[in-house]
């Protein structure tokens, strides 16, 4: 909640309107209100938790269209955006500028920290270079209304991986590229016998629940395999609708990039400060 006071602050306007509705996925029935952080009388839902988050926010955005009509731009995040991120003030205020300059632009656009696969992947939806990470994004209601739903939908995503666990086989199903699975497995699935994967990749770090896949572990990793194909595949639909993907650090000039560059170093290193703080707190 305090994450959502900076953005909140960082798009701050005399004619602006930012309404709030909280998706609790541990919830299976009845409405709450909450208030705190400069936020009143706010809802807070039962989810829906067939496909995590993304299942969750279309729930969320059900509520929030009932209650108070479709926005102009959607912010979305999860837990993650405090618990494994760092926001400081200037970052949040980034985030908001960016959102600023997109808001008179009438196309379907994406917003978020673009983030580059090591090579062109072959995705369910067809190929993609680059995504968008889903613990903190926006889109236009233009975007919204083309997609429909952020989820992909269950039946597509079971379709993919597998729903039970063989001791030969991994999450995915054969058909599903090699590439874009290995892509993915090697952030989701702690495997000592390729101990050059996570640089073959580009990866910096790792899921922070990875685990070896087993019988025990399988049912956690075959959803998390669902999340992480809805949010590599979001990027996908969005392009297919004609979609700009923007990020908070894009430069068009020599200058812009120095201090896009320099910005985004900042923005990383108070991550890393703020978090410490957060686990020693």
């Amino acid at each position: 909640m305090e994450v959502l006071r900076k953005f909140r602050a960082a798009l701050a306007e005399k004619d602006a309107q930012v309404s709030l509705v909280i998706v609790d996925n541990a919830k299976t029935d009845g409405d709450e209100r909450y208030s705190g952080e400069g936020f009143v009388d706010e809802l807070v839902i039962a989810g829906d938790n067939s496909n995590r988050e993304f299942s969750g926010w279309d729930q969320g955005v059900r509520a929030m269209v009932a209650r108070r009509g479709e926005p102009d731009i959607w912010i979305f995040t999860n837990d993650t955006v405090a618990s494994h991120h760092g926001w400081s003030d200037q970052r949040a205020a980034r985030f908001g500028a960016g959102l600023r300059r997109l808001e008179n632009h009438l196309g379907p656009w994406l917003f978020g920290e673009v983030t580059h696969f090591p090579h062109s992947m072959i995705t369910p939806l067809g190929s993609s270079i680059r995504f968008v990470p889903t613990y903190c994004f926006a889109m236009n209601h233009v975007l919204h209304q083309g997609l429909g739903e952020l989820s992909p939908g269950n039946a597509l995503l079971d379709s993919l991986v597998h729903d039970h666990f063989e001791p030969d086989r991994r999450v995915f199903r054969d058909h599903v590229d090699p590439g874009y699975v290995d892509f993915i497995l090697a952030w989701l699935i702690a495997d000592d016998s390729d101990p050059q994967r996570k640089s073959r990749f580009g990866w910096a770090f790792e899921w922070h629940n990875k685990s070896s896949l087993n019988a025990l572990t399988f049912d956690d990793l075959r959803m998390k395999a669902r999340c992480c194909l809805s949010e590599t595949l979001l990027t996908v639909r969005a392009r297919k609708l004609g979609a700009d993907l923007c990020s908070p650090y894009d430069a068009w000039s020599a200058r812009d990039r120095i201090r896009r560059t320099a910005e985004y170093i900042q923005d990383k290193f108070w991550e890393k400060h703020l978090l410490r703080k957060l686990r020693q707190g």
